[in-house]
């Protein structure tokens, strides 16, 4: 039976005022920092928390010590909701739980001695009926912390980086708590300082059962301490479980940029160049095993065969995008159908609210007239094309950008033709919508690496769907297209070909794109 959580977190949401917008008259307006975050810690367990600067840790720490007030959500101690809790009740229960903060320098008086800064909470909290009694138990603490009793007669500008984190520690565990919160409390320490605080922290969770919750940007450090792991983005969780299981394989795309930005054991000359190549342009790929997707179109051909591909190979969750989702049928209870009309921005808009957390984005819905440039009706067959196949696909990367983003980024699949590189006379209309869509794509290609978003140009010839219908065999099998997409977002590949005849094509134009234009040319209306 699983021991009951010591400290756990339902929904938390922060929101603090942002004094640098302040209006002159009126309150300052307020940014959000944690969006629903939910955590549990049980009694001696111990749970890193890890994420850039500005990923919300600190905030998501004092939070919940109650340093600050949550917006929403609920946090639960020893089984007692604390959320609401005023200050005058939570006063007891702030000895059994303690923070140690990241700089010790601020977080120290510097007016006082290290002695009466340890021996504070003992006072305040009523654990030390006279002074020397105090001192008694201050000097237990210093030696507890491998600092002499001398030290105590110290002020903290007398004493070394470590030493200081160490008064800190001292004074943390002083009034013995049950959950201690570390935030970064070795970032600013040198190695050999890191590895003494680290140690200690090991001794004392084992010696006193302390619940620890370990705050830091390196991965390195919180796999040396901590159980279990908790990656944040933007005030998000993004993953979450033991450390042995996100280390050997994480699943989300930002968990492995961190990952890949950690220094190896062993004397690497080219550590420094191969992360700054990962930032700027290393191969980007995402599993697509626990991805959360949505596809447009999905309600049949490309769409519906990408539908059952996602689920085959374990996505967490797909949003099945369509313009009308009357009788539909979802495949599997971890589809979920959405209203979707790619030409509606502002219902894409309202898709990526709604859809916060997807990861994988395929843009699939298409429109093909299977009409040449001289049809009577080509002005209008263009314009309709283009506010598909280019527009819509523009819409949709520029809404869902920022979801992906905020997410760590992903993958966007962009399903084109091997028309967007050569015309073919017969549909001219449709292969210039889907040559504006290749430009489109590497465009959003550029601006969203950087994010840690990849950006796939599929592009294959006819496929045996109702929009291919009127081309010449052979035709290529939804199926086996929508698995080489999958394939390539697994993979880090950027534009593929799929079938022999795209690939056929695709080779043709490496060698002889004039020779390829000329028989596609062949092929004209009527």
């Amino acid at each position: 039976m699983a021991e009951p959580a010591l400290l756990e977190a339902a929904g938390l949401r922060l929101s603090l005022p942002d004094y640098s917008r302040k209006p002159p008259f009126g309150p300052a307006p307020t940014v959000d920092i944690l969006h629903g975050i939910d955590l549990a810690i049980a009694p001696g367990d111990t749970l890193g928390i890890v994420g850039e600067s500005g990923s919300g840790k600190t905030s998501l720490g004092r939070t919940l010590v109650r340093l600050y007030k949550p917006t929403a959500g609920c946090i639960r101690f020893d089984g007692q909701d604390i959320s609401d809790l005023p200050e005058d009740r939570l006063r007891p229960l702030r000895a059994r739980f303690q923070m140690i903060f990241q700089d010790p320098q601020s977080s120290l008086n510097p007016r006082r001695r290290v002695a009466d800064i340890v021996a504070q909470p003992l006072h305040l909290h009523g654990r030390a009926a006279t002074g020397t009694g105090a001192r008694k138990q201050v000097d237990a603490l210093l030696e507890r912390v491998a600092l002499r009793p001398a030290h105590g007669e110290r002020y903290p500008h007398e004493l070394s980086g470590g030493e200081r984190q160490r008064v800190g520690i001292a004074r943390a565990i002083a009034l013995q708590p049950r959950l201690v919160v570390a935030d970064e409390i070795v970032s600013g320490l040198d190695v050999s300082s890191q590895a003494q605080i680290l140690a200690l922290l090991r001794e004392l969770r084992q010696d006193l059962g302390l619940a620890l919750l370990f705050i830091s940007h390196d991965l390195s450090v919180v796999r040396t301490v901590c159980d279990r792991v908790m990656v944040m983005l933007n005030g998000r969780a993004v993953e979450q479980g033991d450390c042995a299981s996100i280390f050997a394989a994480p699943k989300h795309p930002y968990t492995r940029r961190l990952l890949n930005a950690i220094p190896l054991p062993d004397v690497d000359p080219d550590w420094v160049a191969r992360t700054a190549e990962n930032e700027l342009g290393e191969k980007l790929t995402m599993d697509v095993k626990d991805s959360v997707a949505l596809v447009t179109g999905a309600n049949r051909g490309v769409g519906e065969a990408f539908v059952r591909a996602l689920l085959d190979r374990g996505a967490a969750k797909v949003y099945a995008g369509m313009r009308d989702t009357g009788g539909y049928e979802a495949p599997d209870d971890r589809v979920t159908a959405i209203g979707l009309d790619v030409t509606d921005h502002e219902q894409i808009a309202r898709a990526a609210a709604a859809c916060g957390d997807v990861t994988l984005l395929v843009n699939n819905a298409g429109v093909n007239h299977n009409q040449p440039i001289s049809a009577d009706v080509a002005q209008q067959n263009a314009r309709e094309e283009m506010e598909v196949n280019f527009f819509g696909t523009m819409e949709m990367c520029r809404q869902f950008g920022p979801v992906l983003s905020d997410n760590g980024g992903g993958a966007i699949v962009n399903m084109l033709s091997i028309l967007a590189r050569v015309n073919l006379p017969m549909i001219g209309t449709y292969c210039a919508s889907k040559a504006a869509t290749l430009s489109l794509t590497q465009g959003v290609r550029a601006e969203l690496a950087a994010q840690g978003t990849l950006v796939v140009a599929v592009m294959p010839a006819a496929i045996n769907t109702r929009m291919g219908d009127m081309n010449p065999p052979p035709l290529e099998e939804p199926g086996d297209v929508v698995n080489a997409a999958l394939d390539a977002v697994e993979a880090g590949e950027e534009d593929i070909y799929p079938g022999v005849v795209a690939d056929g094509v695709s080779q043709g134009l490496a060698a002889d794109p004039k020779g390829v234009e000329k028989q596609f040319a062949e092929y004209l209306p009527g």
